[in-house]
């Protein structure tokens, strides 16, 4: 199901709105020098994608966890228990019975994956074949990565604020990290592979087609097709250039 959001809203995470305004105007002001600087870290996030279609559609969790760069870099201290904490046998069976995904991808949703918040944004990039880079860049949208965020005057929650109603399964979503991430990849994923066939039934900017990346990370904002994303995957491409979870104001604004 689509997840639909209006497409001029401001950031949802109430915590860290006006943080994240500042960053976005100092990313604005150097945007060409970080550019410049480090080639063009979105567009090597983007060659490093995985072809749409692949198979299999997701490493095994365990050949994910095998391509984490571990450290004990962890911006986030507030995540550790939800970063533990992994879904029930309960929730897995009742989101694949109702989630709106395609069975190859809901099937292969597991949530099992333990870290520090990047590592584990690092394994749910690595399973679904996307850059960290691109879930990294996304999470500072989305939740200035913290779990606790909650956006959408309630509705959005955790990690990358997956949306209460359009998505299942709440409130697995807001408790465990490594969830929240692995279905985000899921649903990414089934996109940039073409599955997503509705959007070419509901307002659009042109055909839906697979293989597109920007256009794929754009229908996570407003579940629509190139409809009212530019700003927003013109930010995500921004901060992977800038790579501001590295950068001396992230931590202190979480």
């Amino acid at each position: 199901m689509p997840n639909r959001r209006a497409p001029n809203r401001q950031v949802r995470t109430l915590a860290c709105t006006g943080t994240l305004a500042i960053a976005i105007v100092a990313m604005a002001a150097g945007g060409q020098s970080g550019a410049a600087g480090g080639a063009d870290r979105a567009a090597t996030a983007k060659s490093e994608t995985r072809a749409a279609r692949s198979t299999p559609v997701a490493l095994t969790d365990e050949a994910a966890a095998s391509l984490v760069q571990r450290s004990g870099w962890e911006p986030r201290p507030q995540n550790r228990e939800a970063n533990q904490r992994q879904a029930s046998a309960r929730t897995l069976r009742r989101f694949r019975r109702t989630s709106a995904l395609p069975g190859a991808y809901k099937r292969r949703v597991t949530g099992a994956y333990r870290g520090t918040t990047d590592e584990i944004l690092q394994w749910a990039a690595q399973k679904w074949g996307f850059s960290p880079d691109i879930f990294r860049a996304v999470a500072v949208i989305e939740s200035w990565w913290k779990m606790s965020a909650i956006g959408d005057d309630g509705r959005s929650y955790g990690i990358m604020q997956v949306k209460r109603g359009p998505h299942c399964c709440f409130p697995t979503t807001r408790r465990s990290t490594a969830f929240n991430l692995d279905y985000y990849g899921a649903y990414l994923r089934s996109v940039y592979d073409g599955r997503a066939r509705w959007l070419n039934n509901v307002e659009r900017g042109q055909q839906y087609v697979r293989g597109d990346l920007w256009g794929s990370v754009g229908v996570w904002y407003s579940g629509r097709w190139h409809y009212g994303t530019g700003d927003y995957t013109h930010r995500v491409k921004e901060i992977i250039r800038q790579q501001s979870w590295r950068r001396a104001g992230f931590r202190s604004g979480g």
